[in-house]
């Protein structure tokens, strides 16, 4: 995998742009007016207690939900515009919170059921296995086997899917979404269920890709310590609106953060920077 070339001197404009995005559901205002920007390179995460509308939020990104009012960019174009399954082709991969679609399905060919939108040869000429299709089948399979020893899953690539450690599963859904070799990976909550241990480890990687593949990430996590730690920038929602975005140091000194999370006769007795609760997204 080549390592991205150094674009630092050069001034760059957002890979992706939300303006005033707003969701309901039968009366009920999910997201209002939310608007951001995530820089090429970045890894931006978006907390806020539970039904705050995070995943909401997700599912406008990766053409789950169609709002009712506001813009999406992505690389300049308008991401409102795509069909759910021209998500993947546009550069944008998802993980998910719930596994356990494919178990029986092997680790490698979990990660080549996640090359699809890459491959040239159709269904029939690929289950020939004959000319092209042969070739491309090589140079899938040894994309794939990179991607396995960068998550630490080489070992593994014969297992079926169900068979592993729910932290391995999770290891196998984010290799699987960087089979689509993604410009920008959205992360829904990857570490959920997992042991201290395993967090730390999957942080780490999420670092690799940012420094080892140069891919954008946004994050949706409520394991506060892993945001903070690795987060370039933090954006947090309550109630469906924005009410703090910045450096991970000064979105847990905000009033505002610490009332959402605290409450606000706990907030006015706790310091800036308090512990966080971490409930489940709405």
């Amino acid at each position: 995998m080549s390592m991205p070339s150094d674009t630092s001197a050069q001034p760059q404009s957002p890979i992706l742009s939300v303006r005033g995005i707003t969701v309901r559901f039968a009366g009920l205002t999910a997201l209002s007016e939310v608007s951001f920007e995530v820089m090429p390179g970045e890894l931006f995460a978006i907390i806020g207690p539970n039904g705050a509308g995070k995943t909401s939020l997700f599912n406008v990104l990766s053409r789950v939900y169609r709002p009712v009012a506001g813009e999406v960019s992505f690389e300049g174009r308008n991401l409102l515009r795509l069909r759910t399954d021209q998500i993947a082709g546009a550069g944008i991969a998802r993980t998910f919170q719930n596994l356990g679609q494919f178990p029986h399905t092997t680790v490698m060919d979990y990660l080549l059921l996640g090359r699809h939108s890459r491959m040239r040869s159709g269904i029939l000429r690929g289950g020939l296995y004959l000319g092209m299709a042969s070739a491309e089948e090589r140079e899938n399979r040894a994309y794939c086997q990179r991607l396995l020893a960068l998550l630490g899953l080489e070992h593994f690539q014969g297992r079926p899917l169900g068979s592993l450690p729910f932290g391995l599963q999770k290891r196998a859904d984010l290799a699987r979404a960087l089979a689509a070799q993604p410009r920008l990976l959205l992360l829904d909550e990857p570490v959920a269920g997992m042991s201290l241990e395993e967090s730390h480890d999957l942080a780490a990687v999420m670092l690799d890709i940012q420094q080892q593949l140069g891919i954008t990430q946004i994050l949706v996590e409520h394991d506060m310590a892993m945001v903070m730690g690795i987060a370039d920038r933090v954006l947090v929602l309550d109630f469906g609106r924005v009410i703090a975005r910045g450096a991970p140091a000064e979105v847990q000194a905000n009033p505002e953060v610490i009332k959402a999370y605290l409450g606000e006769e706990s907030a006015e007795k706790a310091p800036a920077g308090g512990e966080a609760r971490t409930d489940s997204d709405g």
